[in-house]
């Protein structure tokens, strides 16, 4: 994708303050939700694995895989909206990822992870395709 040029008079504060932990916490949380409705899509019709989004708190919300309802086999990812970052945790309460947010030189507001920029679905994806896709220890 080409970039597109920030204008010169760009107003980067307002843009600042739009990319705040709240507003992109709610934005994380419903991309989530809209990835969990997709996953749930591909699985065929008579398959038990369900799909699903618990919230805790305005601040914590987990992604919720079901394979077998009836002897309780389930993994989760936690997302957690700390003072300063957005957490994500595996079912074992292992931190996993950590994203501060940053408006880059484009002008855009994006998830920092260890010192790289990601859009909010590289982020999505990072957090959940194990729980999608990947096999469990």
């Amino acid at each position: 994708m080409p970039i597109q040029e920030v204008p010169e008079q760009f107003d980067w504060v307002h843009a600042r303050s739009e990319c705040s932990l709240p507003n992109i916490f709610k934005e994380l949380e419903q991309g989530v939700r809209d990835d969990l409705e997709a996953a749930q899509s591909l699985v065929p019709q008579n398959n038990e694995l369900k799909f699903s989004l618990a919230k805790a708190s305005p601040k914590r919300f987990s992604a919720v895989r079901v394979d077998d309802p009836m002897r309780s086999i389930s993994n989760a990812v936690d997302f957690v909206c700390a003072r300063d970052k957005i957490e994500v945790y595996d079912n074992s309460n292992q931190l996993l990822y950590s994203a501060t947010l940053t408006l880059n030189n484009e002008g855009k507001c994006r998830l920092l992870v260890e010192g790289t920029e990601l859009a909010h679905w590289q982020f999505r994806r990072m957090a959940l395709e194990k729980l999608f896709f990947g096999p469990f220890e």
